[in-house]
């Protein structure tokens, strides 16, 4: 059945890859979506967390429920391709790949659909909005994606720089929490000339972003500091100054004890110069950690179709 699809498959991910749209505005996207699988008679649900597309396939017998997830927004970014299909959205293209998993999961969609008479319990096809920063699988979690049927296991996928026909799966941590922050140091501008009379909050920016840039942890944890903003002159010291900058960690002990860590930092080092800070800290996605027993039933079915080697 794959090898029949083919063809159909890569022209829904160029048409998908012509028209990206950015979180929550997938409107044409989940269009397409929604039109594919009510073509199969497929059970679909729209407007989902706003652009969320839900499908459900129902084996020969009730059973288990398996989710298959697939993300549906672009990046805003201009894409510089000379292809036919490249975007045709100024400012927006799928540059993270998400075309690619629109249309294997419309793939899967199409194959079990037509394989449901030779299997028992249900699969629900996810097709996620805003994957990219804004988090778009809580409110879909929120609105009752995992229930009716209850959700017995979930499988994800991203297509990677490996070598075409293989796989790449671990259990356990896979992916790090993405946490983001934004200190606002606050001193006492003045005079380039006269800096015994002010509190420098770059000095104090820089002296945090050094500490901060070199945490090291015996688990696997780092925080990146990826912007300084302060000032506007060569000899006016400013009165704030802003850095911004990321916290990652492969588990939540980890990822707790980097947030105490900078607040602890920025607040040392605010002190000792007399200076104050404020900061804005985002806890955002947590880790994703893979199921153990979903890793070994995907790795055996895997090694089947593939080959173990791959």
């Amino acid at each position: 059945i794959i090898r029949e699809i083919k063809d159909e498959i890569v022209q829904i991910r160029r048409k998908i890859h012509s028209n990206p749209e950015l979180g929550f505005e997938e409107y044409e996207t989940s269009s397409l979506i929604a039109d594919y699988l009510k073509k199969l008679g497929i059970h679909t649900q729209t407007n989902v967390a706003k652009t969320g597309v839900v499908g459900l396939i129902r084996g020969k017998e009730e059973g288990k429920t398996l989710l298959i997830r697939a993300d549906i927004d672009a990046l805003p970014m201009n894409e510089e391709n000379g292809f036919e299909y490249a975007s045709k959205n100024k400012g927006k293209m799928h540059a993270c790949g998400h075309d690619v998993h629109i249309a294997i999961l419309l793939g899967v969609a199409k194959v079990l659909n037509q394989l449901k008479d030779s299997f028992c319990g249900n699969i629900k096809l996810v097709f996620q909005p805003a994957e990219e920063a804004m988090g778009g699988a809580l409110p879909m979690i929120e609105e009752g994606v995992m229930e009716n049927p209850k959700v017995d296991g979930a499988a994800a996928y991203h297509v990677w720089n490996y070598p075409s026909g293989t796989i790449g799966i671990k259990s356990g941590s896979i992916t790090a929490s993405p946490d983001h922050f934004n200190i606002t140091v606050t001193g006492k501008g003045g005079h380039g000339a006269t800096p015994e009379n002010c509190i420098n909050p770059l000095e104090i920016a820089s002296r945090i972003t050094t500490r901060l840039n070199n945490i090291k942890l015996e688990t696997p944890g780092l925080v990146t500091i990826c912007s300084i903003i302060g000032g506007t002159g060569e000899n006016i010291i400013p009165d704030t100054t802003l850095i911004r900058g990321t916290a990652r960690a492969l588990d939540p002990d980890t990822r707790q004890r980097l947030y105490n860590m900078i607040v602890d930092i920025s607040n040392e080092e605010a002190k000792k110069l007399g200076g104050a800070v404020d900061i804005d800290y985002r806890f955002l996605y947590p880790p994703g950690i893979n199921d153990e027993m979903m890793v070994a039933l995907f790795e055996k079915a895997a090694g089947e179709v593939i080959g173990e080697e791959n």
